[in-house]
């Protein structure tokens, strides 16, 4: 590779560009593997494997991999490396890396960055750990998970509110903007104009909303849970939930991520009757664990902003890939109703989904 080419990162070139890097000596290079990680649409994901190391490396893509054209800006991987090292510290802070309370959370160590090809690394999670969206999709509805994610927020929001140090670092909004904003809220507020008002009305409280730290992709497909042995619904100790995508974290709106989380949630239970009420049970543990615990009153915007990202799901940039047309029919009525009747709290939202979805 040349001094000012830009790498191009895969699985067949990683353990060379580990080597350039001196991540890697040329044994260790050569017993690596490397293979790419799905689950995302915004970076290209690859974790290597050495001897006795393992990591993994992302590099955004400049379009997001969805069917309609979604640009963006590649330095927001610099701002998932700090992010990440953020969260990171407030578990470390908090405590919240002792699994003796029932689960534990924690964040990937952040190996480095790199700045000229816009590449992270951060350490594996282990082998044993599965996405929560894995598990519900699956039917496997643990409340305790719902209830100790709610709590972390919470914290992490309590605990960066006040941070000057991360009010100047995380004050650029604009992967928010890219990756949430646009696809999200203005391009379903152009797609339904019975709601466009309320939906830009909503979108201009959450951007000028300038409170704490926030995830911005807070959902269950960015839990990976590692039981490490301990049975499923249950807190035993040994449990961990590793937290992973950082790159649309910013300064901004608490509501958000509550409204983000308790979205993926709802929509599982249009989407798996079988188990709605679990799922239903799952959004109130994570509400009222979040709310419980924290100064500020957010409930009626958490609402608000729920009832834009249901609709975005399905009409967005970003559908939600497993939904089939009637469950996205029923998603269209919840979200619209709730906008158009101004629902305020969270067991109206989940009252009124469990009407619709019946």
């Amino acid at each position: 590779m040349n001094e000012g080419d830009s790498v191009d990162l895969r699985p067949e070139t990683a353990t060379a560009y580990l080597e350039e890097r001196g991540v890697f000596d040329s044994s260790e290079g050569l017993a690596a593997s490397a293979d790419a990680l799905g689950g995302g649409v915004s970076n290209r994901v690859i974790r290597v494997r050495s001897r006795d190391r393992c990591l993994v490396l992302k590099q955004p893509l400049p379009d997001l991999a969805v069917e309609e054209s979604w640009p963006a800006d590649v330095s927001r991987i610099h701002n998932e490396a700090a992010a990440a090292r953020a969260y990171a510290a407030v578990a470390r802070e908090e405590g919240l890396g002792d699994r003796r309370g029932g689960y534990a959370v924690s964040v990937p160590e952040v190996l480095f960055e790199d700045e000229h090809d816009h590449v992270l690394a951060m350490e594996c999670v282990p082998d044993t750990a599965a996405t929560w969206k894995t598990e519900l999709l699956d039917g496997g509805v643990d409340v305790h998970i719902a209830r100790a994610l709610g709590r972390f927020l919470c914290t992490v929001h309590r605990t960066t509110a006040d941070r000057p140090g991360l009010r100047a670092r995380f004050g650029d909004s604009t992967p928010f903007e890219q990756l949430r904003i646009e696809p999200y809220h203005r391009t379903t507020a152009a797609r339904h104009p019975a709601v466009a008002d309320a939906i830009h009305a909503e979108t201009e409280r959450v951007l000028e909303a300038r409170r704490t730290l926030v995830h911005g992709d807070y959902s269950p497909k960015n839990v990976l849970v590692d039981r490490q042995g301990s049975g499923r619904n249950s807190e035993e100790v040994g449990s961990t939930l590793w937290l992973i995508d950082f790159e649309v974290a910013h300064r901004g709106d608490p509501a958000f991520d509550t409204a983000f989380m308790c979205n993926h949630l709802l929509i599982k239970s249009v989407h798996n009757h079988e188990h709605r009420e679990a799922y239903l049970d799952a959004a109130r543990a994570f509400w009222r664990a979040y709310d419980e615990r924290v100064a500020w009153e957010i409930e009626r915007e958490t609402t608000r902003e729920l009832a834009v990202l249901m609709l975005a799901r399905v009409d967005g940039k970003s559908p939600v890939e497993y939904a089939g047309e009637d469950t996205r029919e029923r998603l269209r009525e919840i979200s619209c109703r709730a906008l158009l009747e101004g629902i305020e709290t969270i067991e109206g939202y989940v009252s009124l989904t469990r009407e619709v979805s019946a």
